[in-house]
């Protein structure tokens, strides 16, 4: 468990996703992640921003941090998530594709209640190296 500080995503939304390896593995999510990285060629990470709405919805943002809503680029979009409380997740080996890998460790600590999800916003970074950190929101 780890807190993460308040920051703000720029990038391109994927709408109406179910946070997952089914959605973060798909052929969609990996084409905005490489168009993410072409346009910010010096972002050593991509990160995916799981944001719920007020109708049970949920977008994904597929970006990179950002200082101020003025660093956006023409055409994209921003969320600023808030500080809040997150367990952390690293692939174990378990699985060929380290994304894959964490989302599997979600779903397994879910089912087994050692976790609960919030809910709330989720976030999943993915280095230029292909190192994967998830970070899913808790109820403490």
């Amino acid at each position: 468990m780890t807190a993460r500080s308040a920051e703000l995503f720029g990038g391109l939304v994927a709408p109406r996703v179910v946070p997952g390896a089914e959605a973060s593995c798909s052929e969609w999510m990996r084409f905005l992640r490489d168009r993410v990285r072409e346009k910010n060629i010096d972002a050593t990470q991509v990160t995916t921003v799981y944001v719920p709405d007020a109708h049970g919805t949920v977008n994904a943002l597929v970006g990179v941090a950002l200082d101020s809503p003025s660093d956006v680029a023409v055409g994209d979009v921003f969320a600023y998530i808030p500080t809040g409380v997150f367990a952390v997740f690293v692939p174990s080996g378990a699985l060929a594709d380290p994304i894959e890998d964490v989302w599997a460790q979600v779903d397994e600590c879910v089912r087994s209640g050692a976790l609960f999800r919030a809910y709330a916003e989720e976030v999943e970074v993915v280095t230029n190296a292909g190192e994967v950190e998830l970070f899913v929101s808790i109820v403490l």
